[in-house]
């Protein structure tokens, strides 16, 4: 099953590479417009665009080659050749993602049959980003047993090593390693320079006049001494200070695996979302899957109108769901929001739509909002269709009332993918033209109206409807009496039909 499997997920990667093969002119096109738009903007980015744009038209567009794995590893190691290193990861994830976007663009700009292909450039591209992101494996870098490793090698004329660490005195001696006769628990030495205590060691651990040589290597807050026989410390030191960088890159390298969590959480944000069977489920499993996946506690789902500049609230998670729904808002009367927006939403715009950071919601907000939510810091967090270059919305994220607190780089690109992901299966759902009028803002019920709509669809009288919600029988009157208000119906049967329709119910 699990060659099969592979053999299978090989083959998606191949229709992607055979699609950017047979359109490889539009999506150079594509590609060398993002390019001018980074030129003119004078960002850091169009640099490393433009490499990244010469790698990926020669191994994906004008190479033959078949092997899909070996193109990948291709990109890395041309990358690896040019600069020496990886990029950041945050860089990694956003010049990916401007070449991806630009093929779905290319995918969207051709007949309908091809659409099928967005799945397989998306995965295509996960995985040049999971190998572009990857670390050497191997076991975790460990000073301690590699310090070990130097002093036990037979080949190497290293008879010692001293960690030292600096204090309000000068220096002393954290650490000794080597076949040193003399007892070295607890022993405690202290000098005024690196030179001196130098001189004190080779005085303590040198034996029948044996002439040593001392060679320090600085190391994070630490020196290291490396005591030698050698007489030829300049093939000796240039061999150290090589070794010591390998451990300092490796541990690099550990360190940012560790931090690629954010991998994970876009994996299950997007198993989460994919279970929404309609629009109004995946409203919710997306304001839920935010806060879930991400280190959030609040959530909040916004439409975004380009057409009228609005924005209207869909749903809440860990927040009062009502009151979200009621809110209705000129995008314009926030101009912290409204600036950055009206980038993002022009025609030149630079994608991927990037999450916006709001420090002190006090000083940008307005009032009322900071007051009725206790806001603290807020994330505001885009979700759009790359494939067809639209905003639909956003998330409003936080940590709970009143909490002020920053978010680091790999939040940022989690919730770029986060966007791009909600906004991919909310636009399945827009694509019914029922369900774009509730997306837009015509109809927004409550969790209680929806439990009301759900009975009556069961065929329960208001009064079954009360006592099941354990309400009075004049309550879910009011309910029915709003219900059939807001969808525009005549009667109970004709809201249950357009509520089924609109997708609020099945």
């Amino acid at each position: 099953m699990l060659r099969l499997l592979d053999v299978h997920t090989k083959a998606i990667l191949k229709d992607g590479v055979q699609f950017m093969r047979a359109n490889q002119n539009t999506i150079r096109m594509e590609w060398e417009a993002i390019l001018r738009r980074l030129k003119q903007r004078n960002g850091q980015s169009a640099a490393t665009f433009e490499v990244a744009y010469r790698f990926f038209s020669a191994l994906l567009l004008d190479d033959k080659e078949e092997d899909v794995d070996a193109m990948i590893a291709g990109i890395r190691h041309l990358w690896v050749a040019e600069f020496g290193q990886l990029p950041q990861p945050n860089l990694t994830i956003y010049i990916l993602t401007l070449l991806e976007n630009a093929v779905h663009q290319a995918i969207q700009s051709h007949r309908a049959s091809l659409r099928s292909y967005h799945p397989a450039v998306q995965y295509l591209f996960s995985k040049i980003c999971e190998e572009m992101l990857c670390q050497p494996g191997g076991m975790s870098p460990n000073l301690h047993y590699f310090l070990r490793l130097i002093v036990e090698a037979r080949q190497l004329p290293i008879k010692w090593i001293a960690r030292l660490e600096q204090n309000e005195n000068g220096y002393k001696v954290k650490e000794i390693y080597g076949a040193i006769r003399k007892p070295v628990k607890g022993l405690v030495i202290n000098a005024s320079s690196v030179f001196l205590l130098s001189e004190a060691l080779i005085d303590y651990i040198s034996e029948n006049d044996e002439r040593l040589k001392v060679i320090p290597l600085p190391w994070k807050q630490e020196i290291l001494l490396f005591g030698t026989t050698d007489k030829d410390t300049a093939v000796v030191t240039p061999f150290l200070t090589f070794a010591m960088h390998l451990l300092q890159i490796t541990e690099e390298c550990f360190a940012q695996r560790r931090e690629d969590e954010w991998k994970d959480a876009v994996i299950l944000f997007n198993d989460w979302i994919m279970r929404s069977q309609n629009l109004h489920e995946a409203i919710q499993n997306i304001t839920c899957g935010y806060a879930r996946y991400l280190p959030f506690e609040r959530c909040a789902l916004f439409t975004y109108s380009k057409t009228d500049g609005t924005s209207v609230g869909l749903f809440g998670y860990h927040i009062n769901n009502e009151a979200i729904q009621n809110v209705k808002i000129k995008v314009d009367d926030i101009p912290a929001i409204a600036n950055k927006l009206k980038k993002l939403a022009s025609p030149d715009a630079v994608y991927p739509f990037q999450p916006i950071y709001i420090e002190h919601a006090e000083r940008d907000l307005p009032e009322p909002y900071v007051r009725q939510f206790q806001l603290g810091s807020l994330v505001v967090a885009p979700i759009y269709v790359p494939s067809e270059r639209s905003l639909i919305g956003a998330a409003l994220l936080d940590r709970g009332p009143g909490v002020h607190f920053d978010v680091d780089n790999h939040t940022y690109t989690a919730l770029m993918k986060f966007g791009q992901s909600a906004g991919e299966i909310l636009s399945k759902f827009m694509h019914m033209t029922a369900i774009k009028q509730l997306v837009y803002g015509s109809v927004s019920l409550s969790e209680r109206e929806l439990d009301v709509l759900k009975l009556l669809a069961e065929g329960a009288s208001t009064q079954e409807a009360a006592d099941r919600l354990h309400l009075s029988e004049y309550t879910v009157r009011d309910y029915v009496s709003d219900i059939m208000k807001r969808l525009g119906a005549r009667n109970r049967t004709e809201a249950v039909v357009k509520a089924m329709r609109l997708g609020l119910i099945h």
